[in-house]
């Protein structure tokens, strides 16, 4: 029976890994004639309502267990050992195991993450199906699905008035906690982005450094100082390396301000007239989608979707 309908789950995992998956299942879903909705009620970044705590009604939002699932990525049963290790992941999984069955048993037409996952991953979908219109496409449906609301919009625009930033800058991202101790991608030094800085000094003075780890910022103000350039950051987080268990232990309301300085650097970042980051970051592979590839340079990895 051919599938009409994907239910993606938005879960714990960190913002732009969420955001750029969703995205290639909406590529996924419109290249095959189908239907996307969003589940968010295992989103981190969930206030109240889900999708429309940050964004307008771009997609179908609901928030049921029925259709929700964890650990999108693998369906690799837990080991029975953890019954007595950690029971509460063990019966979560069961628990949603049983659920989607029978959610799925009664819509037969009906695909739910872990079903889809690795079709959006797949060399079939990415390269025969795609192609060279895969960039193009990850690209529109990005600006599509991401519009913020009224009040989303607000929140960024006060912070970013509080900045001060000129019309004209360097963006940088540069991407630490986590994804360096997981060793998803290489702990490159300071230096090498002060590097690529300075080549690009013609381009402008001022530079707008974000970063999961605050700790950088007076190594980067002292040896580009030097130079004449003056850096920019958002002075409200003090984040020393981002973590995804630490950010889903916060409460609500913490979770969401820490997703709105995240959507700030994001916004700062892809109006820059030059962006130096890493591709391997879920975060830098947004910034391409806005300002062209000509305009960023990457300092580990090409861009691609597959980083996730």
């Amino acid at each position: 029976m051919k599938k009409k309908r994907i239910i993606y789950s938005l879960t714990t995992r960190g913002l732009f890994s969420e955001l750029n998956n969703l995205v290639l299942a909406k590529v996924y879903a419109d290249w095959h004639g189908m239907k996307l909705v969003v589940n968010t009620k295992n989103w981190n970044a969930r206030i109240k309502e889900g999708w429309s705590d940050y964004f307008r009604n771009t997609l179908t939002c609901r928030n049921d267990f029925f259709t929700a699932q964890l650990k999108i990525y693998s369906k690799e049963k837990p080991w029975i050992g953890k019954i007595y290790y950690n029971p509460k992941e063990f019966f979560t999984f069961y628990f949603y195991y049983c659920v989607n069955a029978v959610f799925t048993f009664f819509h037969p037409q009906t695909e739910l993450t872990k079903e889809v996952f690795s079709k959006l991953y797949s060399t079939r979908f990415l390269q025969e199906e795609l192609g060279d219109s895969c960039f193009e496409k990850y690209a529109s449906t990005f600006k599509d699905l991401y519009r913020y609301n009224d009040k989303t919009i607000g929140r960024i625009r006060n912070m970013r008035d509080k900045l001060q930033i000129p019309d004209k800058y360097i963006g940088v991202h540069l991407r630490r906690g986590d994804k360096i101790t997981s060793g998803e991608m290489d702990d490159i030094d300071g230096k090498v982005y002060i590097d690529e800085i300075r080549k690009r000094k013609e381009i402008s003075h001022n530079v707008y450094v974000a970063t999961d780890d605050i700790s950088v910022i007076s190594y980067l103000e002292r040896e580009l100082g030097e130079d004449g350039f003056c850096l920019f950051y958002n002075r409200t987080s003090n984040q020393k390396g981002f973590n995804e268990k630490g950010f889903n232990s916060k409460t609500r309301q913490e979770r969401y301000e820490d997703t709105l300085n995240v959507l700030l650097d994001m916004d700062v970042l892809i109006h820059a007239s030059f962006f130096i980051g890493t591709y391997s970051s879920n975060l830098s592979r947004v910034v391409p989608l806005y300002l062209g590839l000509d305009k960023c340079i990457s300092l580990d990895c090409q861009w691609n979707p597959l980083y996730r």
